[in-house]
C-alpha cells in the first residue's frame, strides 16, 4: 500500500517537473458560437503562453463521413485566418500551422499549436517612417535576428532604402523575407556578426579620435560638416583596384577611416559616421555620375538640404594630407549637382534624412 501511494506521488510530482520546465499546462477546450468569441480565446491563448490553443465548435456536420471530414477541415482554414490575426495582435506571427481535430455528434475540437514552432515573434512595422526607424536601428545595433512584421511591401523595400543611405553600418548586409512575404528582416552574408561588431568598434573609435581632434564647440553646424569634409579629402585615398567582392572593407566606413582607402561608397558610409556623431543628420545617395555608378551624400543643415561628395572633391592620383582641397561638390544644390550627377530623386527626399 505504501509503494503504490509513493509511486502515485512520484508520478505526480514528475508531471509537475515537466510543467515546470517545459512550460506547458494542461489546456482546456472552450467552446466557442462566433468569430468573435474565437478570436477572443485566441488572444488570451497568445497572452497567456499556450503552447496550444483548443477550442470547440458545434456544427451542423454532413452524415456522410467523408463530407463532414472535408467539412471539419474546411472550417479549420477558417478558424486558421482568425489565428493569425490574433497572433499579430500579440506581435507574433504563425509561420505555418498544425492542428488535429475530434468531433462527436456536431461537436468539433480543434487543437491548434500555438509554441514557438509556429508562433514567431514579430516586431510590427506601423507606418513608413516606423519601419525606417526601426530596420536603421536594427542595423546600427548589428540585430540580424529580428523579424519584423511588413505586411504591406512597402515595408520591406524600406529595408532596401536603409542600408543603400547608411552605408556606414552595412558590412555585407542583405536583406530577406519569408515565403509569404510578410515577414523580414537583415541577415549578415559575407562576414560573421563577431568580424562586423570588430570592423564597426573600430570605425568608431577612429571616428571618435577623429572628431575629438577636428570638432570644436564653438563650430556651427556647416563648420563641423566642412571639417569633416576636408578630413577625409586629406586623409583617404580613392581605391583604383580591381578585385572587389560585397565584403570588401573598401565600401566600408571601416576602410575609409581605418585603413585610408575606398570607393565612393565607403567616403559616403564615413562621412555618415562622422556628421550622425557630430549630431548632424545626413544619408548616401546611390546614383551615377562619370560614366559609372556613384555615391554621395545628402546633409541637413539648420533649415537647408545640401549634397556634398566627398570622393569628387578628392583628387586622383591622391595629394596626401598636404595636398589641396577642393569644395567643387560642397554643399551644392540638387540644381547644381545635377549638372554631372544622375539619381532618383523621389527616392533620397528630405524627409529620409529627417528619419535618419
Amino acid at each position: 500500500m505504501e509503494h503504490r501511494l509513493w509511486r502515485r506521488v512520484t508520478v505526480f510530482f514528475a508531471v509537475v517537473l515537466c510543467m515546470l520546465f517545459t512550460g506547458s499546462r494542461p489546456v482546456d477546450a472552450v467552446t466557442v458560437s462566433s468569430d468573435a468569441q474565437a478570436r477572443k480565446v485566441m488572444e488570451q491563448a497568445f497572452e497567456n503562453g499556450d503552447l496550444e490553443l483548443v477550442i470547440t465548435v458545434n456544427m451542423t456536420l454532413s452524415v456522410e463521413r467523408s463530407v463532414a471530414e472535408k467539412e471539419i477541415k474546411n472550417y479549420a482554414k477558417h478558424l486558421v485566418e482568425l489565428l493569425e490575426q490574433a497572433a499579430l495582435n500579440n506581435s507574433k506571427v504563425m509561420d505555418g500551422y498544425s492542428y488535429k481535430s475530434e468531433w462527436s455528434g456536431n461537436r468539433v475540437t480543434y487543437r491548434f499549436d500555438i509554441s514557438d514552432t509556429y508562433a514567431k515573434k514579430v516586431t510590427i512595422l506601423k507606418s513608413e517612417k516606423d519601419a525606417y526607424k526601426k530596420a536603421l536601428k536594427a542595423l546600427k545595433k548589428r540585430d540580424y535576428k529580428t523579424k519584423f512584421y511588413c505586411g504591406d511591401a512597402k515595408y520591406y523595400e524600406v529595408f532596401m532604402k536603409v542600408l543603400e543611405q547608411h552605408p556606414e553600418y552595412n558590412y555585407a548586409i542583405a536583406r530577406w523575407r519569408n515565403s509569404d512575404g510578410d515577414v523580414c528582416g537583415f541577415q549578415s552574408t559575407r562576414l560573421t556578426t563577431a568580424q562586423i561588431k570588430t570592423k564597426m568598434s573600430k570605425a568608431n573609435k577612429k571616428a571618435d579620435a577623429i572628431l575629438s581632434r577636428i570638432i570644436r564647440k564653438d563650430m556651427n553646424t556647416k563648420e563641423k560638416i566642412t571639417a569633416i569634409h576636408d578630413y577625409l579629402v586629406l586623409n583617404c585615398k580613392y581605391y583604383e583596384g580591381n578585385e572587389l567582392n560585397s565584403a570588401s572593407d573598401v565600401y566600408t566606413a571601416y576602410g575609409c577611416l581605418v585603413n585610408g582607402t575606398a570607393v565612393c561608397q565607403g567616403y559616403a558610409a564615413a562621412f555618415n559616421l562622422l556628421v550622425s556623431k557630430a549630431g548632424i543628420r545626413s544619408i548616401a545617395v546611390c546614383g551615377s555620375a562619370g560614366g559609372g555608378s556613384h555615391a554621395w551624400n545628402y546633409v541637413k543643415c539648420g533649415n537647408e538640404y545640401r549634397y556634398v561628395d566627398v570622393t569628387w572633391d578628392d583628387p586622383v592620383p591622391d595629394r596626401g594630407p598636404n595636398g589641396n582641397i577642393s569644395t567643387k561638390y560642397f554643399y551644392v544644390t540638387e540644381s547644381q549637382l545635377e549638372r554631372t550627377h544622375r539619381w532618383t530623386k523621389t527616392g533620397y527626399t528630405k524627409k529620409y534624412v529627417d528619419y535618419s
